[in-house]
């Protein structure tokens, strides 16, 4: 008896990114810093292709919403299955605002903290 394979398992995935995304980290209503960063996520190309958004939106709007809800402690504390926990919650989070199961999976492709003073001297120079 042959196993028929599972319809999902045949689905062609692609690979998109986000723009980057810039989070501020509050702490008692004051910004401490920020956490850039920009993912990549592995796509249903058939459900990307048929739809009418591109997910790339939903994916970043996800994670900003995710990161800026974690508390400052989280974040410095850099749990070992934080940002795994993330992806997770990433993806579920949008496919449940997609009705579809588009992502498959979330991978962090750059991630930086930058304190406020960074952030500061930063924009000073590209002036």
């Amino acid at each position: 008896m042959s196993a028929e394979p599972n319809k999902d398992e045949n689905r062609k995935l692609q690979i998109l990114k986000t723009p980057m995304v810039s989070v501020p980290i509050l702490s008692d209503g004051q910004v401490l810093g920020y956490v850039v960063t920009r993912l990549q996520f592995a796509a249903d190309s058939e459900l990307v292709r048929e739809s009418s958004v591109q997910p790339e939106a939903f994916v970043a709007d996800e994670a900003f919403r995710l990161i800026y809800e974690t508390t400052p402690k989280d974040i410095k504390a850099g749990r070992k299955n934080a940002l795994k926990e993330l992806s997770e919650n990433i993806a579920s989070g949008t496919n449940e605002r997609l009705g579809r199961n588009v992502v498959k999976d979330v991978m962090i492709d750059s991630w930086t903290y930058l304190s406020k003073q960074d952030m500061m001297r930063s924009h000073e120079r590209a002036q």
